[in-house]
């Protein structure tokens, strides 16, 4: 699964259905110093809220993409939970020195939800998921600014479809990809 052109559109709308049918029911008139971070432009997990510059990398060649999907693995998550277990802090250990080791390849982190709990929960869980993902590896040493997209996607996109432990288990997870432009972007350069 590569997380651009149409994939990554389909995904950006999903989430900005999500966060516009939530905002119908919201109250608009919260003051500015409310809301922790959006005088600076960010919300509560220190994301851009406004357009930003990111930087456009080359597309990477075959045999890195083919490394980085060996090497660079998902980090799972225990049953209503988003902090990392022991297990999965040696599997971002590993991630972090991959990254750390190919200091050119930017990433989107995708925190995802098994089919249990509604919507709004999942969404939630899964973007502090995403968070603790982010946080663990910038702790790590890999710069903040190489991790260009971090979300929850909820039970959107599950990688498993049955209704057991085992299926679940795979879905209650932080997903890598590598950022790649968009082909337009590299062609209006």
């Amino acid at each position: 699964m590569t997380f651009g052109g149409n994939q990554m559109r389909h995904k950006l709308l999903a989430i900005a259905i999500v966060i516009s049918s939530g905002m119908c029911f919201a109250q608009v008139d919260t003051p500015a110093d409310a809301v922790p971070g959006e005088r600076q432009g960010k919300d509560y997990a220190g994301r851009p809220v406004e357009d930003v510059n990111v930087p456009t990398p080359a597309a990477l060649p075959g045999s890195e993409q083919q490394q980085f999907e060996q090497d660079v693995k998902d980090v799972y998550f225990d049953f209503d939970r988003a902090d990392l277990r022991m297990d999965q802090r040696r599997t971002l250990a590993a991630d972090a020195e991959w990254l750390k080791a190919h200091p050119e390849v930017l990433i989107t982190i995708e925190g995802d939800a098994d089919e249990r709990g509604d919507i709004v929960y999942n969404v939630d869980l899964s973007d502090r998921r995403a968070i603790a993902t982010r946080d663990g590896l910038v702790q790590l040493g890999v710069s903040a600014d190489r991790i260009v997209f971090f979300t929850g996607w909820g039970k959107l996109y599950p990688v498993c479809e049955q209704t057991d432990e085992n299926c679940w288990s795979q879905n209650r997870r932080s997903h890598f990809e590598p950022w790649e432009p968009e082909p337009t972007q590299v062609a209006s350069r």
